[in-house]
């Protein structure tokens, strides 16, 4: 009877939280009421400190203390990492060292000779970048300004041209972006660059061969199909842009792969280097190399100012919702609801798949529904570490679909900011682009969930 009711208490609570954010509440205060609120009725119920040992004294005022130890270990963790990450990251593109970046990787693709094989190659590039330059929007309206006139004077229509310019983004991975780094810290309890190159890295290789080999064959048949045979323009070769068009030395376009390579170079030697310590040293190099440059110290001390104030908005913005979430999960955590029904399915011909799929079309709904998977990988995840336990399993066979889900399911929303703005710039309709990304997006969902069974499970 109890576990019907805490199973009834979890679903009512996650129906209200998901019903309230679709009502476009925001997202942290959301987490904030319904979380507290959830972790008072548990209180209630049992008649314990949802704090157990670490009880203040009074069961009542521990549903308060938990916002307080979700602050201090978030902040002092995840939370500073990804604060210092996301101004650096900022700061490439304040500088247009990401431009130059993007500049150097097109004028490398342009050498490709049929127009749908560099439709692929772009988007393989694209990915790539996506660990240096983490934000989808950026990353698409660089690639929009360098590469999309490239793909339309070649025969690419605007609308295929646009799409893969959205999903060049949908991979949130790589130890700079925000959830990546949660995912590292928070659920799977190893650093950002063990996550990247000994899980999440795997997935996302297979995801990103099997899709650019898709889109190559998949648009070149819908271009013909909607459009007719398109004649290029021009020929790839006519076509002139360089990293030097952007009023900086070409050498900045090196300054978003310097964290990155530390942290590579580091992990094959004895000694340690966090991915702060690595975004640091960039800071150091990138102020002098511009100091040298600009010969303006009035200039990187305003560079300084900008950075500190990426920190404060990347702290309100991002960390505060990653506090606010941690609280509604462990509220969801102390019903013990999931654990009831995982307990129920672990007995169940294919319970792994089962949980991989219940737990991604959360995180999936989401985000076609918002625009934004962020909100539930952040106070879903860390579930599944104790799931993971009893069916058996990694969690990282439950973490990793449930977190790279949110960023496939994106790109089909028409309220994705990457969507919007893109499509926006390319001239053609938000619906248009969902619909003719909406194919490609199934079958990347489903290789994500096939991917990661067999790497996770199977081998």
């Amino acid at each position: 009877m109890n576990d019907i009711m805490f199973v009834f208490l979890t679903a009512f609570f996650i129906v209200i939280a998901a019903v309230m954010i679709l009502k476009k509440m925001d997202s942290k205060l959301v987490f904030f009421f319904v979380g507290t609120v959830a972790l008072l009725v548990v209180t209630l119920i049992t008649g314990e400190s949802v704090l157990g040992d670490k009880t203040t004294g009074n069961m009542y005022l521990d549903v308060v203390d938990v916002i307080r130890t979700k602050f201090i270990s978030t902040v002092q963790g995840t939370g500073i990492r990804l604060m210092v990450v996301a101004s650096y990251v900022m700061l490439m593109n304040h500088m247009g060292a990401s431009k130059v970046l993007a500049a150097a990787v097109g004028r490398v693709l342009v050498k490709l000779k049929s127009p749908y094989m560099i439709l692929g190659g772009v988007f393989v590039a694209g990915c790539i970048l996506k660990i240096f330059i983490t934000s989808q929007v950026s990353l698409g309206l660089l690639f929009m300004a360098t590469i999309f006139p490239i793909l339309v004077s070649l025969g690419v229509s605007k609308l295929s041209a646009a799409v893969v310019l959205i999903t060049i983004g949908m991979m949130d991975y790589g130890p700079n972006d925000s959830s990546a780094i949660f995912g590292a810290t928070e659920v799977l309890g190893v650093t950002p660059m063990e996550f990247f190159l000994h899980y999440e890295g795997y997935v996302c290789a297979v995801v990103i061969l099997v899709m650019a080999v898709f889109y190559s064959v998949y648009f070149k048949y819908m271009d013909k199909k909607e459009f007719g045979t398109n004649v290029a323009v021009q020929s790839a070769e006519a076509l002139s842009f360089s990293p030097k068009d952007y009023g900086v030395p070409v050498y900045y376009g090196l300054f978003p792969l310097i964290p990155l390579v530390l942290v590579i170079a580091f992990s094959l030697t004895s000694v340690s280097m966090d991915i702060i310590t690595a975004n640091l040293i960039g800071f150091f190099v990138v102020f002098i190399c511009d100091l040298i440059h600009t010969k303006s110290v009035a200039t990187i001390g305003d560079n300084l100012k900008k950075v500190f104030e990426w920190m404060g908005s990347y702290f309100t913005s991002v960390v505060v919702l990653m506090v606010a979430a941690a609280v509604f999960a462990e509220a969801i955590k102390k019903m013990k609801g999931i654990d009831i029904i995982t307990g129920w399915i672990s007995n169940m011909t294919g319970a792994t798949v089962i949980a991989m799929v219940m737990l991604s079309l959360i995180v999936l709904a989401t985000a076609i529904l918002t625009g934004s998977g962020q909100a539930p990988w952040m106070a879903f995840g860390p579930l599944t570490p104790g799931i993971a336990n009893i069916l058996g399993v990694e969690t990282a066979a439950l973490a990793i679909p449930m977190h790279l889900t949110g960023g496939i399911a994106r790109c089909c929303s028409p309220f994705c900011a990457g969507v919007i703005a893109i499509s926006g710039v390319a001239e053609v309709e938000v619906s248009d682009v969902v619909k003719r990304n909406l194919v490609p997006m199934i079958v990347a969902y489903a290789v994500n969930l096939i991917a990661t069974y067999v790497i996770f499970v199977v081998m």
